[in-house]
């Protein structure tokens, strides 16, 4: 709990609109897994390994999951009797966190890809991008059950 909140109360409309954006979360769970598990792959792998860039794009990736991970729990702690105003701008950040950082990814993946010549890290390298493509997909969603949820607080 934030010290000093004041707790808000959430209408039944909103609490089933927090929970869509909760279950569209949970969701993407599957594909930030899989997104980590293929870069963490591609950053041990001798074909790429030495890719300058590297580490900040392993990091980007991490954040995305920071990112889904804190949103989530947010929506969990709302739902447990701490919603409050700073608890929704917590909700907020963690949100952003996933889509800015996602940007990122993609901007780094291109840069690490333009150093690798090696077969099996280029079909990393696909795999990668099949995969943002999905989590761009699980963003749009989770934007509009965000829109959704906060366009019924705010009435």
């Amino acid at each position: 709990m934030f010290p000093n909140a004041e707790l808000l109360n959430m209408s039944v409309d909103q609490q089933r609109y927090l929970l869509d954006w909760w279950n569209i979360t949970e969701s993407a769970k599957s594909i930030v897994r899989r997104l980590v598990s293929l870069v963490s792959e591609l950053r041990l792998h001798p074909e790429s390994s030495h890719a300058d860039g590297m580490i900040l794009f392993y990091r980007a990736v991490s954040e995305v999951s920071y990112g889904y991970a804190g949103t989530r729990g947010c929506i969990r702690r709302a739902f447990n009797d701490e919603y409050s105003e700073s608890l929704r701008r917590n909700i907020t950040m963690c949100h952003g966190f996933a889509s800015k950082f996602s940007v990122d990814t993609k901007v780094l993946l291109e840069r690490v890809a333009k150093q690798i010549t090696g077969p099996n890290a280029l079909e990393l390298i696909h795999r990668i991008r099949e995969v943002l493509k999905e989590n761009d997909v699980m963003l749009h969603e989770m934007e509009i059950k965000a829109h959704a949820f906060y366009e019924k607080a705010s009435h």
